[in-house]
């Protein structure tokens, strides 16, 4: 497996307009040796490295679902579109025993659509395996039933660190990526506190509970001051913040190194990752800006009388349109995710307010 991912990665580039990102070999190695472990069938979704992969045997049993149709004349491809989550063959309606999934963004409304592909192919008891940032470990909790595992998947290209969301229990999974840390490390804060969506659609519930839970009690549920709906407007305000806060930030590597090569004047594979940061922070402005004209109460949350605006998105969709690979454009780009930063803070002291308000009342 471990050959067959570097011949894999060898012969095959990346596409930055498709935000595509190779998964490093050791940590296509592991997901393999996960898929191999488990057995049955498996559906690699928008993860062609670990397909292709596979031990000859084992892919005559999975399918790859790709947008990509460079694999097209493969027999286990099937063309994929998370825009149109359920168009696919009805044969592979709850056909697999295992689903592995890597978006090409990090985004809610992407996962939520990636969420409902995972229901479409999953066999009752199937094994889940999907990857993403940190801070989106409780969106992954609410959507699918998923929980972090200690092993963190290397992707030698992406400017950050992503981590692996499960809900099956494997000793692999729980050591951690020599590759990637050395020591044990931390959800981040914001991770922890995220909060689930205001939304209850059945259509959204998780697949099921982590295996590891199934027998265990349901636990009545203790009201929580921190649960009101003010509060969990905010933490996920919060949370949204930090995501794009992140997406300008990633902008910065691939910037500095079309900047060093364009004095060289081999620049066009470096601007193209550029390009593809600068549309992925734009998809989650355009998501955030979309989040907060369907949340008008988050005015009130705030505690402003008249329609509570950002200024802040407007500078960054006016960062994003105008890009140009320069140090003047790098340091707006810090700027921006500056004041990414004071917002979030600012609705931080009014959570920290609300809190006070509760604790005075209970």
């Amino acid at each position: 497996a471990m050959d067959a991912a570097k011949n894999f990665l060898d012969a095959t580039e990346e596409r930055a307009d498709l935000n595509q990102y190779w998964f490093s070999p050791a940590t296509v190695f592991t997901f393999v040796a996960e898929i191999c472990d488990k057995g049955g069938t498996a559906a690699l979704v928008s993860t062609p490295s670990v397909y292709f992969s596979l031990p000859e045997d084992s892919r005559k049993m999975c399918k790859v679902l790709d947008f990509d149709r460079q694999w097209q004349s493969d027999p286990g491809y099937v063309f994929y579109d998370f825009n149109q989550p359920e168009e696919l063959p009805e044969e592979l309606r709850g056909a697999f025993d295992f689903v592995l999934i890597d978006p090409p963004f990090i985004t809610r409304e992407v996962w939520e659509k990636y969420a409902i592909t995972a229901r479409f192919l999953a066999k009752k008891d199937a094994c889940l395996l999907c990857t993403t940032i940190a801070e989106n470990a409780a969106m992954m909790l609410e959507l699918l039933g998923l929980h972090p595992a200690k092993f963190r998947p290397g992707i030698p290209n992406l400017v950050y660190q992503y981590s692996i969301y499960v809900n099956y229990n494997s000793e692999r999974l729980q050591e951690l990526n020599p590759e990637i840390d050395q020591d044990d490390w931390e959800r981040p804060a914001d991770a922890a506190n995220d909060t689930k969506d205001l939304r209850d659609d059945p259509a959204e519930r998780p697949l099921g509970k982590a295996r590891s839970e199934e027998s265990q009690p349901e636990m009545e549920e203790v009201p929580s001051f921190e649960e009101t709906p003010e509060l969990l407007l905010l933490g996920e305000l919060r949370r949204q913040l930090f995501i794009l806060k992140r997406a300008i930030e990633a902008i910065q590597a691939p910037l500095q190194m079309a900047l060093r090569r364009n004095s060289k004047g081999s620049n066009q594979a470096a601007a193209a990752k550029v390009d593809a940061a600068r549309l992925s922070a734009s998809e989650i402005v355009d998501a955030l800006q979309q989040w907060l004209e369907a949340h008008g109460e988050v005015s009130a949350a705030m505690g402003s009388g008249e329609t509570w605006h950002m200024p802040e998105l407007d500078e960054t969709r006016s960062l994003l349109v105008s890009h140009e690979l320069s140090t003047d454009w790098s340091q707006r780009c810090r700027q921006v995710a500056g004041k990414l930063f004071q917002r979030s803070n600012q609705v931080l002291e009014r959570t920290k307010v609300l809190k006070a308000q509760q604790k005075k009342v209970l």
